[in-house]
């Protein structure tokens, strides 16, 4: 029976474009989403596995991501990405979150993501809400997780390069929560 399942393509086929090995689930803690993958990144070194993907997150629709990118988590319905914020303009301390159909709305503040005692990152909730009022708000919640700013502190591996990436660069959770992929 072991040698029919090995032998049986669509079996095989399912685990195929996985980043992670068979029985491996991706279930960061947010700590480690900071210390390690947003960290490292910002650095420039390499990621033990492309989980995480780099796209243009704030330009995109909820319904533009893939169903199979929402692999991961403990009900296996989210997605992880690494992008960069865009500040509105007129006001830089304001990141534009507005895709064409719709936008991510904050819910509260900044949680404070610690490690030890020390504070290594910032996280904030949005939900999606659809521009058309009659589709109310989505079934998507995003989570953004930043370095702290107390991070900027000189340092000797921390350039002016490094420094800017820091304040541009986050790492996205999404979370679909139904489900539903679609308008």
């Amino acid at each position: 029976m072991a040698a029919a399942l090995v032998s049986d393509d669509s079996f095989l086929d399912e685990y195929e474009d996985k980043a992670l090995p068979i029985g491996y689930r991706f279930v960061p803690q947010d700590h480690e989403l900071i210390s390690f993958y947003l960290f490292n990144k910002i650095k420039g070194f390499q990621l033990p596995s492309d989980v995480v993907k780099n796209i243009d997150f704030y330009y995109l629709d909820p319904f533009h991501f893939s169903p199979c990118e929402f692999k991961h988590g403990r009900k296996n319905n989210e997605a992880y990405y690494f992008t960069k914020t865009k500040e509105i303009r007129s006001k830089m301390d304001r990141i534009e979150r507005h895709t064409r159909n719709g936008y991510w709305k904050s819910c509260g503040k900044a949680e404070e993501i610690k490690h030890g005692d020390r504070i290594i990152g910032l996280k904030r909730l949005f939900v999606f809400h659809w521009r058309i009022p009659e589709l109310g708000f989505g079934n998507w919640v995003m989570h953004e997780f930043r370095l702290h700013p107390t991070l900027l502190i000189p340092h000797p591996l921390l350039d002016e390069k490094i420094k800017a990436k820091i304040q541009r660069c986050v790492i996205c959770r999404i979370v679909n929560r139904e489900g539903y992929y679609g308008v």
